[in-house]
């Protein structure tokens, strides 16, 4: 009875069977699981050792005349730290082609942005999940929105 039940199961859920009278008590199913646990959790570590980075979203608007900075220091004040608010005004106000994916940047490593973005992207006074800015570059004027970052 007992060999019938093993028999019934798929493979996967069977003991490992090593050479003729060796049974293990763990199935490839069970081996599957371990290799795709230690991969993940290595992948994870190189991730988070890895030098330095971070996520973010912009709005770019390329007039950079004092009214455009005011209206710009107004909008910023009115999305604080709401992601939604900011990801929709991006998408339709941002003159940059990132506008299409509501301003967000993805994650990039420091030195990679203009040198004003950069710096205010990575100084560690800079707070997270909050609009900053204006920021000025060659580009235009950037309001940022940091929603990670690893120095």
């Amino acid at each position: 009875m007992r060999l019938a039940r093993e028999n019934a199961k798929p493979w996967l859920m069977r003991d490992l069977q090593v050479g003729e009278n060796i049974k293990l008590p763990i199935s490839p199913a069970s081996i599957i699981c371990v290799l795709f646990f230690v991969v993940n959790l290595c992948s994870w570590l190189l991730f988070k050792t890895s030098g330095t980075w971070a996520e973010a979203s912009h709005i770019l608007v390329k007039d950079t005349s004092d009214k455009t900075r005011k209206a710009l220091v107004q909008m910023q004040k009115e999305i604080g730290g709401n992601a939604k608010m900011f990801a929709d005004v991006a998408k339709k106000y941002s003159q940059c082609p990132s506008h299409e994916e509501k301003g967000n940047l993805g994650r990039f490593k420091q030195g990679t942005m203009a040198p004003p973005f950069d710096r205010a992207v990575f100084d560690p006074k800079t707070p997270l999940k909050q609009t900053i800015g204006p920021i000025q570059t060659q580009f235009g004027l950037h309001l940022i929105y940091v929603r990670d970052r690893k120095l």
